[in-house]
């Protein structure tokens, strides 16, 4: 099922992930560690860091910042593993890691804003939607595969 080999970059993330999980919260961090780093070796990088991402979101009124900053890196790494193999790896691991920091940036801003969580996460949604939506349209254009309607 992985399409791609896994890199140094991703072992390190995925480790990192696991153990900052186990020592945030113990034996229910240590078994989502395992999953997460199972995970990072036998399924694509984008499932393995969605479920990284759920089980940060699930730990995150636990515990604190201190946390939570080393496991975001953790999964960005995971993230930009793959990028070594290609061509330009410096590059597209610079833009993953700006938008990533955008991304973070942009939830803390609207979390110091509000102080509520649930209004973080619809507004990362609806962002990470609108922004994959034009994607996909720009790519549509890219190819000639949108007809002339006028």
């Amino acid at each position: 099922m992985r399409r791609e080999r896994p890199t140094w970059l991703g072992g390190v993330g995925a480790l990192l992930v696991a153990i900052g999980c186990t020592v945030a919260t113990g034996l229910p961090g240590f078994v989502a560690g395992t999953v997460f780093f199972v995970l990072w070796y036998t399924v694509p990088t984008l499932y393995t860091v969605a479920f990284g991402q759920l089980v940060v979101a699930a730990l995150a009124d636990d515990i604190g910042v201190a946390f939570l900053v080393p496991l975001e890196l953790g999964l960005l790494a995971v993230l930009a593993g793959p990028s070594l193999r290609q061509d330009r790896p410096g590059w597209r691991i610079g833009v993953t890691s700006g938008v990533a920091a955008l991304f973070g940036g942009g939830a803390l801003a609207v979390y110091r804003w509000s102080g509520r969580l649930p209004l973080v996460v619809v507004a990362v949604v609806l962002v990470v939607g609108v922004v994959s939506y034009g994607l996909h349209r720009y790519e549509h254009v890219a190819l000639g595969l949108v007809e002339d309607n006028i």
